[in-house]
């Protein structure tokens, strides 16, 4: 699945939605506008094995938090509790997982 693809490299599409769905004339999905992307920050997980440095496998992600001045971008049917509302302190903190609900939200679309 693309957004697993996505995701192993750290990328958020944060934008999922039927419009943003293709299929190609070979009856591949394919997942378009990425202009709402953001690639979620890293470290390096070494645990005292040699790695590959660049190696999505190797890296540890953390979520995404924005504060108050920060912009974001979604469409809001399909957008996750955590991209709507700020918590206590006015940050917006999500991750990959929010891919999945605006997924969701299309598969329940569909049935």
């Amino acid at each position: 699945l693309g957004l697993i693809f996505l995701h192993q490299r750290g990328i958020v599409h944060q934008d999922i939605k039927p419009s943003n769905i293709m299929i190609s004339s070979a009856g591949h999905i394919i997942i378009a506008d990425f202009g709402a992307s953001t690639a979620l920050p890293f470290s390096f997980d070494y645990e005292g094995f040699p790695v590959i440095p660049n190696s999505p496998a190797n890296k540890t992600f953390h979520p995404i938090v924005l504060n108050a001045q920060d912009l974001i971008t979604f469409t809001p049917l399909y957008a996750a509790p955590e991209l709507v509302r700020r918590n206590r302190a006015g940050l917006v903190i999500y991750d990959s997982r929010a891919d999945w609900w605006s997924f969701g939200v299309m598969l329940y679309e569909l049935a």
